[in-house]
């Protein structure tokens, strides 16, 4: 959240100091910005994960090795299709 703020803060300050007709667009400002995706160990089935990369962030930082029940390298398998 403190993320959101801090660019919301500098888009605002650079949008307010440029002339408006040449301050590129939201879109292109955002072009090479990633998004943070917080995941947590909290132990929770495979049916409440949202997608194959939080099942991933499960199996490998957190050690949640039941992720991968048959031990083929693929955690979830209601969600993922391949190896992480």
């Amino acid at each position: 959240m403190r993320l959101v703020f801090l660019l919301y803060l500098f888009l605002a300050t650079a949008s307010a100091q440029a002339d408006p007709l040449t301050v590129p667009d939201l879109r292109e400002r955002m072009e090479g910005w990633h998004t943070v995706q917080a995941f947590d160990c909290r132990d929770v089935s495979c049916r409440r994960l949202r997608s194959c990369e939080e099942a991933c962030f499960k199996l490998i930082q957190c050690g949640q090795s039941k992720r991968d029940g048959d031990h083929d390298g693929i955690p979830c398998e209601n969600l993922c299709r391949s190896r992480c």
